[in-house]
């Protein structure tokens, strides 16, 4: 009888251990790596401004962003601490979605599509590990693609003789706002690569200007692609190249 009561109190003193041991992840879950919390940051008002899922130390799981007024203006998944999945932008007041972004291993991957206050298309842009690409569509008020984009202007400058340089000035066909110009080629996938040269930019004339040294008695010949940039009125970048050959003989 003894014995059997010691193996009672055994088998008492072990549920209760592990009741314990249940009680403390279910509430302790900043400690509990296993776990997800979310952790809200407010304004000064104490409005909530953020709901941000963790898991341990990193961003895991689904963040909201708030206005002051409590209307929702961003969710945005994380996996592991970075962005992945569909991230949304809304309009002010947080129902209509203003642009939906798709994420891949914290790069922009994917399309990134923006909406009219009315719900229609208003652009779609194509990314690749986080560059702008070519394809860009932009939808006009009565949903037709936009078709007209200006196309890159290249003009020759020939300052051997007098100044020992031949320049390469770089200009759009039309009047854009800003613009980067860069030497060289887009990736397979048409897209901005790290390879590309950036040229010089003169922020006045939004001209681009590439200059070659050529000694006296030198001849230099390649094909010249020179890609631009252009960040458009919808906010999108809009991408395209053009390739000139060159011959200099000095």
């Amino acid at each position: 009888m003894k014995t059997f009561w010691k193996l009672a109190v055994l088998v008492v003193a072990v549920v209760a251990c592990e009741s314990k041991k249940k009680e403390v992840t279910a509430t302790d879950g900043a400690k509990d790596r296993t776990k997800t919390r979310v952790v809200t940051a407010k304004y000064a008002d104490g409005t909530v401004r953020a709901e941000i899922s963790y898991l341990g130390d990193e961003k895991h799981g689904l963040a909201k962003s708030y206005d002051q007024k409590g209307k929702l203006t961003l969710e945005l998944n994380y996996v592991r601490g970075k962005r992945e999945g569909v991230s949304k932008k809304y309009y002010e007041g947080g129902k209509q979605v203003y642009q939906t972004t798709e994420y891949k291993n914290d790069n922009i991957h994917g399309l990134q599509r923006k909406y009219r206050e009315d719900g229609a298309l208003l652009s779609e842009a194509r990314f690749i590990d986080g560059q702008p690409c070519q394809g860009l569509k932009e939808y006009l008020l009565d949903g037709t693609e936009k078709k007209k984009y200006p196309e890159i202007v290249i003009k020759q400058i020939d300052r051997l003789q007098a100044q020992g340089f031949y320049r390469i000035e770089v200009s759009m066909s039309a009047k854009v706002g800003k613009v980067r110009y860069y030497r060289g080629k887009l990736s397979r996938e048409g897209c901005i690569t790290d390879q590309l040269e950036p040229l010089l930019l003169d922020r006045t004339e939004r001209v681009g200007i590439y200059e070659y040294d050529l000694p006296p008695g030198g001849f230099f010949m390649e094909e010249l692609n020179i890609v631009a940039q252009v960040e458009t009125l919808f906010g999108n970048a809009y991408i395209v190249q053009r390739s000139i050959p060159i011959a200099i003989q000095n």
